[in-house]
């Protein structure tokens, strides 16, 4: 007699197996809140049962009997760990798990503690001396490829390819007009830790000289609010550019999730988010440095969560000698001050980048106050035209 299948949603309470046709919708429905990301399944006292993970709605496993899913044990921790999906800035899903216990957990048999890992699907997630579970993503990214790079042809199963002493997988974590972000694991670490992987393709030289400038201002940075870079690796097609891994999306998408529920952010967290980027801005124009590209799609939460730790990433448009004035204008046509906007039509006006930093931070404090779902998607998609129009205007 095969096994029965115990599902447990947010609440604790038992919920019967979807059926296909609401699997289905589960799987396509991006715009709907509820709709189930994946699940977590384990054999308990013979019993196949399942932690349901919904998109923004963590759900906790530990001894505390207020966990979603309860598990005894010595060695459990009261919440032992954190599930959260959240929407990754490509349209898919990225579903972490944090660890909060004093014996760790193990991932693929890698312990890990006190820390935030991303699940793929077919992951194993082991508490010792417990259970173990199998991630199933339900939600798949429906943009994801077979071949890492391959734009064509979608996937079926999670692929790798070596770069140096890093592992790059096919799991997408956010892609532009230049680059895509993949998830990646650097196997000289003890215990094969997660990074970003930030694949360019190299097709002119000139796109070698600015990668290689973003990679030197990069290397000249070290700030909890600031985007750190490991390593480097290129071969003749690719520059690779291996980053701290942020689990919780980027705050565009975090806006946007407000937005849908007709809501905000609250002051407070805007407030508190707002500090960091400033405290970020800060230190890098103390290394006279403008980030140039300041919105929210480039501010990076570390973790999944309500007021988060920000990182502010993308350092392409970035320059060196921000004091200094420059006839070239690049960025976000949405985020440039006044001045900025002049300088396109008028090649004979200047503007200074640092200024310019603190201008687009202003705008992002509105963004994150403001609620039209509407509008703030107009916002997202000036950007990407104004971005692949403007690029050549770039001065290296």
């Amino acid at each position: 007699m095969p096994a029965t299948i115990q599902m447990y949603g947010p609440s604790g309470t038992h919920i019967p197996p979807p059926s296909p046709s609401n699997q289905q919708k589960a799987h396509h429905n991006g715009s709907d809140p509820s709709a189930i990301c994946a699940k977590l399944v384990t054999v308990n006292r013979g019993r196949r049962e399942a932690v349901i993970l919904k998109l923004n709605k963590p759900a906790t496993i530990g001894r505390n009997p207020r966990c979603d899913y309860v598990v005894a044990g010595t060695f459990v921790s009261g919440v032992h760990c954190t599930l959260s999906a959240v929407r990754s800035p490509n349209g898919g899903v990225i579903v972490s798990c944090q660890d909060s216990s004093r014996n760790g957990i193990r991932l693929n048999g890698h312990r890990i503690n006190k820390t935030v890992v991303i699940l793929m699907h077919g992951d194993s997630l082991e508490i010792p001396d417990s259970l173990t579970f199998t991630c199933q993503h339900i939600w798949k990214d429906l943009h994801e490829k077979v071949e890492l790079f391959d734009p064509e042809h979608p996937t079926q199963s999670a692929r790798t390819m070596t770069v140096g002493k890093y592992l790059v997988t096919n799991q997408k974590l956010g892609s532009g007009s230049f680059a895509t972000v993949h998830l990646a694991f650097d196997t000289s670490h003890t215990n094969c830790r997660q990074v970003a992987c930030k694949t360019i393709r190299t097709k002119k030289e000139c796109d070698k000289r600015q990668i290689f400038k973003e990679i030197s201002i990069l290397n000249r940075l070290e700030h909890p609010n600031i985007n750190r870079i490991y390593d480097t690796e290129q071969n003749d097609e690719f520059m690779f550019i291996f980053l701290q891994l942020c689990t919780g999306g980027d705050l565009f998408t975090y806006i946007i999730a407000y937005a849908e529920k007709e809501s905000r952010l609250c002051e407070a967290e805007a407030k508190f988010i707002m500090y960091q980027l400033l405290i970020g801005l800060l230190y890098l124009h103390s290394k006279m440095i403008s980030h140039r590209d300041l919105k929210p799609e480039n501010i990076l939460l570390h973790v999944p969560g309500p007021y988060p730790r920000i990182v502010i990433a993308d350092f392409g448009l970035a320059r060196p000698r921000a004091y200094q004035e420059t006839l070239n204008v690049c960025g976000t046509v949405s985020y440039l001050p006044p001045e900025g906007i002049l300088a396109l039509d008028q090649e004979h006006l200047k503007y200074v980048g640092m200024p310019s930093d603190c201008w687009s931070a202003g705008v992002i404090l509105y963004v994150m106050l403001w609620y039209d779902i509407h509008i703030l998607k107009t916002l997202s998609f000036t950007t990407v035209q104004w971005r692949s129009s403007f690029r050549r205007r770039v001065d290296i």
